[in-house]
């Protein structure tokens, strides 16, 4: 009798922790569903938000000339560029045809938003998603990050094709490299490609040194703008990140106040207070753990 009563209790006690589990998994479910929905309306007010405010344009902008005014720039590198009747190089013009390149503005008009970039440290104003007329020069910055990219690099390339043409954008995205490579490619780089028909001993080799130096330039510049790309990313993660989580934070605050409001068992402020920083954390991840919630009960 002893034994049928042990195994009685023994097949009694999964079905206990089963159940227990199950009212528990209830529970969570129905806590971070909320919690979903908190997300699900944080991130509708966040997208709406940066519609109004353009604001990947703005960030992009931001981090592009921000980088762009850390970045050396050196024009005694290249000794006929500083010689007396010489064209001027500044970054200013840097900035002007690389935003030519990359939109196909007037030089005048890339110059003028260049500068005004530059003056401003990258910050547009807030009405700029309103300003028409001022976004074409700043289309570059409206892409998303990987075809901004793309596009900047397209850009570099052709300043490495024809330095002399693009002077300013050339000194600035090869800044870093070895000056010897900078200046004899911007020098004689070019011309020596150009095919011969016979090319002798001589020949080959001052090809294939101006090929190889070529060759270290495109390097340089696509690791440049390969870490501008991680570090911009980066960042621009980060701070949807960080904006959804106060937003998550301050709509469930809200939620629980009208609930206070209308309820008087609510729980206390302080509470209040604890369940709105908590749930306004996990609120973005909220639909992925109801997901994994629900693998948990079906078992």
């Amino acid at each position: 009798m002893s034994l049928i009563l042990a195994l009685q209790s023994t097949s009694s006690t999964p079905a206990s922790i089963v159940s227990t589990v199950n009212r528990f998994t209830d529970f969570l479910l129905s806590y971070v569903g909320a919690l979903a929905a908190v997300g699900a309306l944080s991130m509708a007010l966040i997208e709406a938000g940066k519609k109004l405010l353009d604001s990947r344009t703005r960030f992009q902008a931001l981090r592009w000339t921000q980088w762009l005014l850390r970045s050396p720039f050196d024009p005694s590198v290249i000794p006929s560029t500083t010689a007396k009747g010489a064209p001027t190089l500044s970054l200013s013009s840097a900035y002007g045809e690389l935003l030519q390149l990359c939109t196909g503005v007037p030089r005048a008009v890339a110059n003028d938003a260049a500068e005004r970039l530059l003056a401003s440290r990258g910050r547009l104003p807030a009405r700029h998603a309103f300003l028409r007329s001022e976004i074409p020069a700043h289309a570059l910055f409206a892409l998303d990050l990987q075809h901004m990219m793309g596009s900047i690099q397209d850009a570099a390339d052709i300043a490495l094709a024809s330095p002399r043409q693009n002077a300013s954008l050339y000194m600035l995205m090869t800044s870093g490299a070895d000056p010897t490579d900078i200046s004899r490619w911007y020098e004689a780089g070019p011309d020596s490609m150009i095919a011969i028909a016979d090319p002798n001993p001589q020949d080959r080799r001052a090809i294939k040194e101006h090929a190889d130096r070529f060759a270290r330039l495109r390097q340089i510049v696509k690791r440049k703008l390969d870490g501008f790309q991680v570090y911009a990313g980066d960042s621009w993660a980060n701070w949807n990140q960080t904006v959804a989580n106060i937003v998550g934070i301050v709509a469930l605050f809200l939620i629980l106040i009208w609930v206070k409001s209308t309820s008087p068992s609510s729980p206390g402020y302080p509470t209040i207070v604890l369940l709105s920083l908590f749930g306004g954390i996990l609120s973005p991840i909220a639909k992925d753990l109801v997901t994994a919630l629900k693998r948990v009960k079906d078992g």
